[in-house]
């Protein structure tokens, strides 16, 4: 197994200024499954249509509950050799696998955490003219997946163009590392979060997890959810949300300004975000999923907010531990 690696972090950039960045995920993993179920078994507990799964695509998708709650999200997609595979947050993998094999008593299916796998982002200025200096054919917008010898490619099209890579062999890296070295910066995975957050992809912990619908969270909008397959876990819940407009809340990006000379502590996943009533009673309406401290002084958060919120309300978020309160207007 190789140690987790993450390269030295820096302050996140947005995506209209982040040059050429060779991007550590140290925060997210590779889980692969095979066996003569595995389709099936994915597509009984995943929200996405797995049986009509392209095998030169991946999808987003959801695990939830059996009363429609989100444990988790992730992409999923083929691997070589008839195997499947997703990638999800580290820190909620093993609480996800542990409710995914609930379900898999009477199924033939290995399901196996990839902690040797090396996940890279890529993102910025001249990223695809980078990468085809070393790979003769690129994932797109058509086919989003491409599995070259040891490595397999993602194609992310939102905030901008990047790419996600499944490097099999350190040397790999080492060898992409070598020859890019002067047109390249290095980050670690705080900057993948926030083109996440950017791109509207809900980043769930696993505070967060069971808390929400996937509809809450953006999943029905990047295609992660099929409405027209069969039974799966949840599904009640979330087809009748659905059809009869249940849907009470959305997710939102806040934006903020800080002082970065001070030593402040950025807004955690479960702090509550919070309305001012009449100018002087505050009501909870909301969640914190992330937070970014982009550029030194500016931050972003990503919240689960109620849809009644109204324009040019004054939002605060506490932490629940130390109840500190940080102030933003909506």
């Amino acid at each position: 197994m190789f140690p987790r690696m993450a390269f030295l972090g820096q302050y996140p950039v947005p995506s209209k200024d982040l040059p050429l960045t060779f991007i550590s995920l140290e925060e997210w993993t590779l889980v692969r499954l095979y066996g003569p179920d595995v389709i099936q078994c994915l597509h009984n507990q995943f929200t996405c249509d797995i049986q009509n799964l392209n095998k030169n695509k991946y999808s987003f998708s959801a695990h939830c509950n059996p009363k429609g709650k989100m444990i988790s999200n992730m992409y999923v997609f083929h691997l070589k050799n008839q195997e499947m595979a997703f990638i999800e947050r580290l820190n909620i993998c093993k609480k996800q696998i542990e409710e995914m094999k609930k379900y898999m008593v009477f199924s033939s299916v290995t399901v196996i955490p990839d902690y040797d796998a090396i996940l890279i982002g890529i993102a910025g200025i001249n990223a695809r003219k980078h990468l085809s200096m070393f790979f003769s054919v690129l994932p797109n917008k058509t086919h989003t997946i491409i599995h070259a010898q040891d490595v397999t490619l993602l194609y992310l099209s939102a905030p901008s163009e990047r790419f996600l890579l499944i490097i099999n062999k350190k040397s790999i890296l080492d060898y992409l590392l070598s020859e890019s070295q002067s047109q390249i910066q290095l980050n670690n995975s705080r900057q993948w979060v926030s083109l996440d957050m950017e791109a509207g992809y809900p980043i769930i912990e696993p505070i967060t997890s069971e808390l929400f619908v996937p509809q809450a969270v953006n999943m029905d909008i990047l295609h992660g959810i099929s409405f027209n397959k069969g039974c799966y876990i949840g599904q009640e819940s979330i087809a009748r949300i659905k059809y009869r407009g249940h849907n009470k809340q959305t997710l939102y990006r806040l934006h903020g300004v800080i002082d970065y000379k001070k030593n402040y502590k950025l807004p955690a996943a479960g702090d509550q975000v919070e309305l001012k009533i009449n100018n002087q009673h505050w009501k909870n309406i909301g969640i914190v999923l992330q937070s970014c401290q982009i550029k030194k002084n500016n931050i972003w958060i990503q919240v689960v907010l109620n849809r009644s919120i109204l324009a040019s309300s004054e939002l605060r978020i506490t932490n629940t531990q130390t109840h500190d309160s940080l102030m933003f207007y909506y």
